[in-house]
């Protein structure tokens, strides 16, 4: 009904905005202790940055509360905000695959990549934008239940399916996802088990050879960047069981 939808709006809108705020001082945090200058920070950093942006759009759907179909400033701002919606949760995928990329790259293969955090960063931003415009060539951009995004079914028929929205979906939104979801279980799965047989057996084929102080290093730097990936193993969680 119209007031159930109000109270979901309300209550999405609500935790999208606390999650905003802790973000802004998780990200303060890190800019007043410049911890930033250090890459393994800076990974974090983005996903956080990536966070902060998806909750802003999920709080600025409060501005559809009370939506009325045929007020021009709510048809406006559905629009847009299942715009922002649509651009930050590809933006928040791609942040996450690239974090698992080169969590992977160093883990399994001792190739640090920090040379491309700037593909990392523009193909994150600038990728998302190519993407989160396409539905508006059908106008496909909606309200659908309690939020905007992209429609399934035409006007307020539920019965009738609008299949260009459902292929938008399933291609620009479910489709990425579920990859990201594959790509990632495959890549943590092999870390968790490299990491576990070099543990067991003490000893590498990598480190054969290797000077004591660059296997030193390196365990050093395992050990940092084990911490991210709690990022995309909690993303994995909160998409499988959300």
């Amino acid at each position: 009904t119209y007031e159930q939808r109000n109270h979901v709006l309300l209550a999405s809108g609500t935790t999208g905005i606390f999650s905003f705020l802790c973000c802004v001082v998780a990200v303060s945090m890190v800019i007043v202790l410049r911890l930033y200058i250090h890459f393994i920070y800076r990974l974090a950093m983005y996903q956080v940055l990536a966070s902060l942006f998806f909750s802003m759009s999920i709080g600025l759907a409060l501005m559809l509360y009370d939506y009325n179909e045929d007020s021009l400033y709510d048809y406006i701002s559905c629009k847009i905000t299942a715009f922002l919606l649509q651009y930050s949760v590809t933006v928040k995928i791609l942040f996450i695959i690239w974090l698992t990329f080169h969590l992977f790259s160093y883990v399994v293969f001792f190739k640090n990549l920090k040379r491309l955090e700037w593909l990392y960063i523009s193909s994150s931003v600038i990728g998302p934008l190519l993407i989160a415009w396409i539905p508006f060539i059908h106008n496909s951009y909606g309200l659908v239940g309690a939020w905007c995004s992209i429609r399934s079914w035409r006007d307020d028929c539920a019965t009738e399916k609008y299949i260009e929205g459902i292929i938008e979906q399933f291609v620009l939104l479910y489709g990425p996802a579920f990859l990201m979801v594959g790509l990632c279980v495959v890549a943590i799965v092999t870390m968790l088990s490299v990491l576990l047989y070099r543990h067991y057996s003490h000893v590498s084929y990598v480190d054969q050879g290797t000077p004591l102080l660059d296997r030193d290093q390196r365990k050093e730097i395992i050990k940092q960047l084990l911490p991210l990936l709690a990022y995309p193993i909690i993303y994995l969680l909160i998409l499988i069981f959300p």
